[in-house]
């Protein structure tokens, strides 16, 4: 989609971080906007910046994890607008922690959110794309739909089913008019990390007081996710290459270039070099939740060894 001036783009979770920073920089492109979050206070602020860039945009609560409110996304997004011609299904959850501590329910939700809402897409806004023959159908993965990070099991399991999702769609439909894209951010200057669920298994923490635990583990989560995105980029920045990856019809839009380099080792089957680095990246980022327990109050490093055994480094 090299012409972005004067088309109608919808996005989900534009309230916050890349969704937000993606509308204002398509804004400053010319198109035509519909947005949607489930935090509609900052959704508000976001309508109402770009309204001052003379732009059109509209504006709707959607919890993408429910189909019924994506269904009724679409039908306010076609009330106002006759063609979808950018879709871009950033709306997204984390999640964190050890892999035998998290619950089913968690899985669950982080499917719901970061897969099921693009299958939900797929059902819903993909017909009427398949139907003009053009169009351009944008899912946010993650570096974490690339390679499998330690202590985020629910959340890289869900990113690898978008990449793959959206590989098939594209092998399927590559002849349709429609392009298909997946974005890939690594360490963005977002707050998701501050928002998503982190499951830390008690028997972890040496702070036994439930009211102490509770003051020191938004510490913790300050200390371990300031440390995550201290090697990150800005969400501004992030957008704007993403949109050239989109001008360009990129399959795959990433915005570092080790994430490439690690697909090339995958590919070229480097399999004790690709072991390699995802023992490289649990060494970081084990040690960044160990810092964040220790530095917090809820643990000592001594416990941590006792209780995550091989896993300490």
């Amino acid at each position: 989609m090299k012409k972005l001036k004067g088309k109608n783009c919808l996005i989900t979770g534009a309230a916050y971080g890349i969704g937000r920073q993606l509308a204002f920089q398509l804004a400053k492109e010319g198109m035509n906007l519909f947005l949607s979050d489930i935090v509609m206070d900052k959704l508000e602020e976001v309508k109402e910046e770009i309204e001052k860039m003379g732009n059109k945009v509209f504006i709707c609560k959607c919890d993408v994890s429910k189909f019924d409110e994506m269904q009724h996304l679409a039908d306010e997004f076609f009330r106002e607008y006759e063609d979808l011609d950018l879709l871009i299904n950033n709306a997204g959850t984390a999640g964190g922690g050890f892999i035998e501590a998290i619950e089913i329910n968690e899985w669950k939700k982080v499917f719901d959110v970061n897969f099921w809402s693009i299958v939900y897409a797929i059902k819903i806004f993909l017909p009427k794309m398949l139907k003009r023959g053009s169009g351009h159908f944008v899912s946010t993965g993650s570096g974490a739909g690339i390679v499998g990070l330690p202590v985020h099991p629910h959340y890289v399991a869900s990113k690898f089913a978008v990449v793959g999702l959206t590989e098939a769609l594209y092998s399927e439909l590559y002849n349709s008019g429609i392009n298909f894209s997946v974005i890939c951010p690594i360490r963005v200057n977002t707050n998701i990390g501050m928002t998503s669920p982190i499951t830390i298994d008690p028997s972890l923490l040496t702070e036994k007081d439930p009211e102490e635990i509770k003051n020191k583990f938004q510490t913790f989560r300050e200390i371990w996710w300031e440390g995550y995105v201290a090697m990150g980029i800005e969400p501004d920045y992030a957008a704007k290459r993403y949109i050239k990856g989109i001008k360009k019809n990129k399959l795959y839009i990433f915005d570092k270039r080790r994430l490439r380099l690690a697909m090339f080792i995958k590919a070229v089957g480097l399999k004790h070099v690709y072991k390699a680095v995802l023992k490289k990246l649990s060494e970081e980022d084990i040690s960044a939740i160990e810092k964040a327990l220790v530095e917090s109050g809820l643990s000592t490093r001594e416990h941590l060894l006792k209780t995550l055994g091989n896993r300490m480094m």
